[in-house]
């Protein structure tokens, strides 16, 4: 199994130590990346970088609510699990989607618990597709566009990472039909969730990490359309509508 990335935000070395030993003794291989405070965790944090992320709620500086907030902002499904002295931000766990609440000092069932949370998320974010007659795994979560250059596609994932398969989108593009990806143009195939914007006079997507996707000039009221569709669901969804 490849191992999964998570994040430790904790302000009490003791009890970060405690989370690093907890976590290295998992039965699943992680990788763990140590934040002593929230501003440290939001200047190195970008979105597909971690599997979970682990947030002390009361630090120095900004509160660990907090910096989930601004989390929200970029990765709305990504586990994340409260630790905390007290029971007090329950209500902003329920309002932020926190998958775990839990009780410092934190047990080896907790980590246990929190972890296998962990590996299910990603496990479910994948999708296999069939590209030539041969399996592809695709964290479709994490997948920004799908590019088509000659007889291959391009797949680019958030961080700058990217991924190249022999296929077609015509072959691809009915098989994420449950997902919110988006036919712009021939050649790409961009996903609604990481678009922040529409550039109507360039006709591009505006992708949260930087890119621009193309739009076709006769496809840009319908991509418009699609992508104010996506919003409105995910508001319903976040109002428990």
């Amino acid at each position: 199994m490849e191992e999964l990335k998570l994040a430790l935000c904790e302000d009490d070395k003791e009890e970060m130590e405690r989370l690093m030993d907890l976590a290295q003794a998992a039965a699943v291989p992680v990788r763990v990346t140590a934040f002593e405070n929230g501003e440290a965790f939001l200047a190195d944090y970008r979105p597909g970088r971690f599997d979970m992320v682990f947030m002390d709620i009361y630090m120095d500086g900004i509160s660990g609510v907090e910096a989930v907030r601004r989390l929200r902002e970029q990765e709305p499904e990504l586990p994340v699990a409260f630790v905390t002295s007290s029971q007090d931000h329950a209500l902003d766990g329920y309002r932020l989607k926190v998958a775990k609440y839990i009780e410092k000092p934190v047990t080896k069932e907790d980590m246990d618990s929190a972890i296998a949370l962990a590996a299910q998320w990603r496990e479910q974010a994948a999708v296999e597709v069939v590209l030539q007659e041969k399996k592809l795994s695709l964290p479709v979560n994490r997948l920004v566009l799908v590019e088509q250059r000659a007889h291959y596609l391009l797949f680019w994932f958030e961080g700058g990472g990217t991924k190249q398969a022999k296929g077609r989108l015509d072959e691809l593009e009915p098989q994420l039909a449950g997902f919110p990806f988006f036919r712009s143009h021939k050649s790409y195939l961009a996903n609604l969730s990481h678009v922040v914007g529409i550039d109507q006079g360039l006709l591009v997507f505006c992708m949260k990490d930087g890119q621009s996707v193309y739009i076709r000039r006769d496809l840009l009221k319908k991509a418009k359309n699609a992508w104010e569709d996506w919003l409105f669901a995910q508001a319903r969804k976040g109002a428990g509508l």
